[in-house]
């Protein structure tokens, strides 16, 4: 068994020093689902030569993501160099990704590493190819339960429920209305949030009405229009959320309808596309979790025999991140 260190724990799990030295010395409340990973964690790098394991077995990746998350996965894929390949379907359609999925899943000895829409035709694909021996690893955004092996990405209801104490809290006691960019629902990240917005609004914040949506479908130029038609009809909003991408087009609208500064805006998300609005100020909010650590756990999880230890989610820490604090992930 090779020594693990509170440091390497902390790499694999992205948990603070703190959380970390609570679990292992029975310090305090910890939640299990904490708990879980830093046992999974201790297991995964105890274990004998994992990047051999992860080298001697392809892999393959395929991302249906925004232009800022996809090259910091791109990235991290880089730096570990796996044998396989790596596919960056930005904007595709429904039948593109079917098709790369196909094709895909016509070798089981290659797991898959997979963010796409959580659609029926993709979930047949991927249920029939892992019902027949294949190994299926979603990450940032949660397919149907039969699709894949494990989850691994945010708790994204969670983060939700966080943009909505955020509103909640910023904008105060006085009645206000709030508005919120949809990417897609068929993404299962994109629903979760709006899921908890919604319900932790209407449970905690019951002054604070959502009063419109604007349907963006993660474009720059969608999310753009889409906004400048939502300020129209809901001129008085006080915040928006934005549960998916576009966040270009999402505060240049904003800028355009002269509400800089007026409006509390929350996205997803440290990279190259929005760590220059946070320095701007054009976001004040954006949640985020350290994309390189997420893939180097699914390739982990895709390449390691059974190290998920049956569970099927494997959930990171977000932060909430702004201009004065930018994450050393992005920095970096």
């Amino acid at each position: 068994m090779k020594r693990v260190s509170i440091a390497d724990i902390m790499r694999e799990t992205g948990l603070s020093r703190a959380t970390v030295d609570r679990v292992l010395n029975g310090r305090g409340k910890v939640h299990q689902r904490t708990r879980d990973a830093v046992e999974a964690a201790m297991q995964l790098l105890s274990a004998p030569d994992p990047g051999s394991a992860r080298a001697r077995r392809s892999v393959d990746m395929v991302l249906r993501l925004g232009r800022g998350m996809t090259g910091q996965m791109k990235a991290a894929w880089d730096r570990h160099r796996p044998d396989g390949r790596f596919h960056d379907l930005y904007q595709a359609g429904e039948e593109e990704v079917a098709e790369t999925v196909s094709a895909l899943c016509a070798d089981l000895s290659r797991p898959l590493i997979i963010a796409a829409k959580n659609t029926e035709r993709t979930n047949l694909v991927l249920e029939e190819a892992r019902s027949r021996g294949k190994r299926i690893i979603a990450v940032v955004s949660d397919l149907a339960v039969a699709a894949r092996d494990v989850f691994v990405g945010m708790d994204n209801r969670a983060a939700g429920q966080t943009a909505a104490f955020l509103i909640g809290r910023m904008l105060g006691e006085r009645p206000t209305s709030v508005g919120v960019v949809l990417g897609d629902l068929a993404f299962r990240c994109h629903e979760d949030r709006e899921i908890g917005f919604r319900s932790t609004l209407r449970a905690h914040f019951p002054k604070i009405s959502l009063s419109g949506e604007a349907l963006g479908e993660d474009s720059a130029d969608l999310t753009r229009a889409a906004v400048l038609r939502l300020l129209e009809e809901q001129p008085a909003l006080g915040a928006i959320y934005n549960v998916g991408g576009g966040n270009v087009g999402l505060t240049e609208a904003i800028a355009q309808a002269g509400k800089a500064g007026d409006i509390l805006v929350i996205a997803h998300e440290v990279n190259a596309v929005t760590m220059p609005l946070l320095r701007a100020g054009s976001l004040d909010y954006a949640l985020a979790s350290d994309p390189a650590q997420l893939v180097e756990r699914a390739l982990d999880l895709a390449t390691v025999s059974d190290p998920a230890s049956g569970r099927d989610q494997i959930l990171f820490d977000f932060g909430i991140y702004t201009r004065f604090n930018i994450p050393h992930f992005q920095k970096d």
